[in-house]
């Protein structure tokens, strides 16, 4: 059943956005269910604690949380939200070090005061939890699936929607290291482990006559400044385990590039710092998505890239190419085996609402002790997998 909201002639005003009173208010009654909280925590206790130690790094991560104002009972909806509010509740009593959100929080299908509500009430989530926090942009994160349902002639989502939202709440924290203000590039550190997180919606926010050149749902791509901010940081790396965070994939099973402009190029990258090379990365294209930068990682020492995860797809999946393990996802969000955009992944988990299908979540745990990866789902994913760093 659809909930009803108030129109935008009624909102009140926010320090950045317009949020609907009503949701607002609604989204507020919203509480974590005790079962679902217990269930993830007794996971944590029983398979990731063991694995845990003084050097090791710990992540809670969810992705593709598609948040939609809508109780459904089966496929996207409220349970999005709710889902995040149980699994950042369950990590504030654990050992956890950050809690980490892939991107596609919400599905981008609701009027934009809807969405920015969503985000905004999903993001006081993440900053009232103990531990430190970093969500990522999706491509389903900017509302252009409602441009796309609605033909509006107009973006509905501003340029700076987002980032006043969700991106800025990232960078307020110390734990969240950037090169400068305007860097897409994060990263955090423990120890010897380094992890990078890339923007795979690096897309121009251009208007034409009121709408976007550029649809962020159906685009992806990491644009030069990205690019080379990355390189940055890389050449600064010395004797780490390094693991990138993104939305996206980047690359297929067989090289070739998974976003629409440069995947190709970042994998590139990582093959070259792995290689210790100096070198060019350039595309033959121009303009947005024209690339030409060098890059030089012989002062690296031991550091080496060993893994990128992501989420976006709706599924699972593994595949190395050059090296480098490629770790797909599942989504968090609620997929009924009913709906024509569901999965077939999700279809085999049957996932049901209020059931423990229901959850898609992991705890990811780096162990340079182990020299491994290790990653532990619970609700519809796998149970453990493990990859070397």
């Amino acid at each position: 059943m659809k909930i009803k909201f108030l129109t935008k002639k009624m909102f009140r005003r926010r320090p950045s956005e317009f949020i609907s009173v009503q949701t607002d208010n609604f989204l507020r009654k919203l509480k974590s269910r005790p079962f679902f909280t217990e269930y993830i925590s007794n996971v944590f206790m029983k398979n990731v604690k063991p694995n845990i130690t003084d050097k090791s790094l710990t992540l809670s991560v969810l992705t593709d949380s598609h948040e939609k104002a809508v109780a459904s009972a089966s496929y996207y909806g409220l349970n999005g939200v709710r889902h995040i509010i149980e699994a950042n509740e369950a990590s504030d009593k654990l050992p956890v070090d950050y809690n980490i959100h892939l991107g596609d929080m919400i599905d981008g299908s609701d009027k934009p005061e809807i969405s920015r509500g969503l985000l905004q009430f999903t993001m006081e989530n993440y900053q009232k939890s103990i531990h430190p926090f970093f969500v990522l942009e999706g491509n389903h994160d900017e509302n252009d699936k409602y441009d796309e349902h609605k033909f509006v002639n107009s973006a509905s989502f501003g340029r700076d929607d987002y980032y006043n939202i969700v991106t800025k709440a990232d960078f307020e924290q110390p734990e969240i290291k950037r090169l400068n203000s305007v860097s897409k590039v994060a990263w955090i550190d423990k120890g010897d482990i380094r992890v990078i997180f890339l923007n795979t919606s690096d897309i121009p926010y251009i208007l034409n006559g009121g709408t976007k050149k550029y649809d962020f749902k159906k685009v992806r791509g990491i644009r030069e400044q990205q690019l080379d901010d990355l390189i940055s940081i890389l050449e600064k790396t010395v004797d780490k385990h390094v693991v990138v965070f993104g939305h996206a994939n980047l690359i297929s099973p067989a090289g070739r590039s998974a976003l629409n402009f440069n995947g190709d190029l970042v994998q590139q990258i990582f093959t070259s710092f792995n290689n210790k090379d100096i070198g060019e990365l350039k595309n033959e294209l121009s303009g947005d998505f024209g690339v030409d930068l060098h890059f030089n990682f012989t002062d690296t020492g031991i550091s080496k890239i060993s893994n990128y995860i992501c989420g976006h797809m709706h599924y699972e999946k593994y595949f190395k190419v050059a090296g480098i393990n490629h770790i797909i996802l599942n989504c968090s969000a609620l997929m009924g085996k009913q709906h024509g955009l569901t999965t077939d992944y999700n279809k085999k988990w049957d996932r049901r609402y209020n059931e423990i299908s229901e959850l898609a979540g992991y705890f990811i745990n780096i162990n340079p002790d182990k020299m491994l990866l290790q990653i532990f789902g619970y609700g519809a994913a796998t149970r453990f997998v493990s990859f070397e760093i």
